[in-house]
């Protein structure tokens, strides 16, 4: 009867450290293929493979996770005071930096070697260099508690977003550590922050329990991207599948959404059928070519999957009606890109790949 009743203890417990339980933020790993989710309640971090299937990554945290973030080979968590990372090879302890914050939240990280984490109690928002182990308040006493946050490199800057009322999403400069208000929002407890493919931000909030969508520069009407959540928490985009996925802390369930495909183009602006890629994947000789029905203001930049700018290829407000510019495979490494064109008001996004 012991035996049994051992068998049944191990069996249970099992299956709970297997099933979403206070579900925080999400990653996905993109060398892996799997999702990876801060499960907050049983303090690990779960994966979940392309078959659905949930394992156990890392277990035994005392705090959170919360924020989770993947730096080239190892995910970075938000545990209580602390920052730890594990290898994504095998989940082993690899870094811990207890930063003396009172509840670290969101994580994001730079192309520079530098974490930054809000502390969403103390209302600061902290950088921390992984190489060096060293870090400094670079935000503190600010107006609201920061939550969600990401990197922009187009303009070396971390977008947040902030929990209460008419939840303002802000931006501080690393250059200067100035914090500005990018727009207020009618939202009520905004909690993640993502961006597609194209530059656009998708912002979770408890009010309306949803998921809503703005351009890259916060200037549209915003747009409902998913609704029915139950307490939306730190939402990520895999830009290679274009999947939202959202752990749904008030119901123990993730949801994975399939955004519209971001080929699509303006209606009102046949002419950017124009706009191609060829040949793709490509090559030495592979170009992008457009034609214009008139002068227009253009450009166009190629980013990576994790959203950062890898080359510039038309520089902003280029005054041009047509044009043939070399991609330059050598320069680029084997993978998934994405090439963004502006032309006037309108744009078109093109995947290409780089074998």
């Amino acid at each position: 009867m012991k035996i049994i009743t051992l068998l049944l203890t191990l069996l249970s417990t099992s299956v709970f450290s297997q099933s979403y339980s206070g579900p925080e933020s999400a990653e996905y790993d993109y060398a892996n293929s799997r999702w990876l989710i801060a499960n907050t309640s049983s303090h690990q971090v779960l994966a979940r493979n392309s078959s659905g299937v949930l394992s156990v990554f890392v277990t035994g945290l005392v705090y959170g996770p919360y924020g989770i973030e993947i730096v080239d080979d190892v995910l970075y968590c938000c545990s209580g005071a602390s920052i730890k990372g594990y290898n994504l090879a095998d989940g082993t302890n690899v870094f811990n930096l207890n930063i003396g914050a009172s509840f670290l939240n969101g994580l994001t990280h730079d192309n520079s070697g530098n974490l930054y984490a809000t502390d969403f109690s103390a209302k600061k928002i902290f950088k921390i260099n992984i190489a060096t182990q060293t870090f400094s308040a670079i935000a503190t006493s600010l107006v609201q508690s920061p939550n969600g946050i990401i990197y922009n490199e187009a303009t070396n800057a971390c977008v947040f977003v902030n929990w209460g009322s008419n939840a303002p999403i802000k931006s501080i400069d690393l250059t200067t550590n100035a914090v500005t208000t990018l727009i207020t929002t009618s939202f009520s407890n905004c909690d993640g922050i993502a961006k597609d493919a194209a530059g656009n931000y998708y912002i979770s909030n408890w009010g309306m329990q949803n998921v809503m969508k703005y351009n890259s520069a916060f200037s549209n009407t915003p747009e409902i991207a998913a609704s029915g959540l139950s307490s939306p928490a730190d939402i990520f985009i895999n830009t290679v599948d274009n999947v939202l996925a959202v752990p749904n802390s008030g119901n123990n369930t993730v949801s994975f959404i399939t955004l519209p495909m971001l080929t699509s183009i303006s209606y009102e602006n046949p002419f950017l059928n124009s706009v191609k890629i060829y040949p793709n994947p490509i090559n030495e000789s592979s170009v992008l070519k457009f034609e214009l029905p008139n002068k227009m203001k253009v450009s166009s930049k190629i980013i990576d999957i994790q959203g950062r700018i890898v080359s510039e290829l038309i520089p902003i407000d280029t005054l041009i009606q047509n044009g043939l510019f070399q991609l330059e495979a050598n320069k680029l490494n084997s993978g998934l890109y994405f090439v963004l064109f502006s032309a006037n008001e309108f744009s078109k996004t093109i995947s290409f790949i780089v074998k």
